[in-house]
């Protein structure tokens, strides 16, 4: 389940970016601060503000946020684009919360938005996230940079 995000999941936000068994591959240190958790909140809180919608805190059974799915405009390879995108909490990897909610932003990209294309971004050794976007029907496009690290970049069509 998902939920516009609000200020007060900031503290998730900072627990699930420091958390250390994330791979240093798939999330650099420099990234792993509470002060970029608070950032990218803020930033995915203004998307919504500007544009009506962007990626949601999802929720546990218990209510607690676990991370982030959705999408937001985006500068993907040098052009804009809107960008399906996920972080989640390393406790909630691998039982289908980002195939699920993924499955859902797509729909809202198509149906209720009326977008032609969605991108989704990864750095090449993230399998479970590559693995994500072959579920969801996106196929590999290119390389690309993305916060200055190579990148693989998938695209889905209406």
């Amino acid at each position: 389940m998902g939920r516009r995000p609000e200020p007060g999941d900031a503290l998730a936000y900072a627990r699930m970016f420091t958390d250390a068994r994330v791979p240093e591959e798939a999330w650099p240190e420099h990234l792993r601060t509470a002060d970029h958790a608070h950032a990218t909140l803020d930033e995915l809180l203004r998307h919504w503000e500007r544009w009506g919608f962007g990626p949601w805190t999802v929720l546990a059974g218990d209510g607690a946020p676990i991370g982030y799915v959705g999408l937001r405009h985006a500068g993907a390879g040098g052009r804009p684009e809107v960008e399906l995108m996920w972080f989640l909490d390393a406790e909630a990897w691998g039982n289908g919360y980002a195939t699920e909610m993924g499955r859902e932003a797509l729909r809202v990209a198509f149906e209720v938005l009326e977008l032609d294309a969605v991108v989704a971004q990864t750095v090449d050794v993230n399998r479970a996230s590559r693995g994500v976007m072959e579920r969801l029907g996106m196929r590999y496009e290119r390389d690309v940079v993305h916060a200055g690290l190579p990148h693989v970049q998938y695209r889905i069509t209406r």
